[in-house]
């Protein structure tokens, strides 16, 4: 269960950021995006309070930063029909590498599971 407060969270931010992109490609749109986008976001604060909760301080910092870039990229990559060169898809393996070396880390084994 709590595994989904970081789907929610990456689901807010991919959602909030899609809005954003559309609010600056038509500006008729731009402060009805702000506004939900924000409102989105806020949501998405609600989970990251929930995660410090359950999980160490350095599994949620680096699973939400990290994870939300690599969301966001392949996401409005798909949504918007943008290719990744080859090496953008390696810098984003890196970054993958960095979340599991830091969350295996904090800990010795990664849980997503209260104890």
């Amino acid at each position: 269960m709590n595994a989904l407060y970081f789907i929610a969270f990456w689901a807010c931010q991919l959602l909030s950021t899609v809005l954003f992109k559309y609010g600056g490609i038509y500006p008729k749109y731009h402060w009805h995006a702000f506004i939900v986008g924000n409102t989105i976001l806020l949501t998405a604060s609600w989970f990251l309070i929930q995660l410090f909760r359950y999980f160490p301080q350095p599994i949620v910092i680096a699973l939400c930063s990290g994870g939300t870039f690599v969301t966001v990229q392949f996401g409005m990559a798909l949504y918007f029909k943008q290719s990744l060169s080859w090496v953008q898809i390696v810098g984003l393996f890196f970054i993958v590498t960095g979340i599991v070396i830091t969350a295996y880390g904090t800990t010795g084994s990664l849980s997503l599971s209260k104890d």
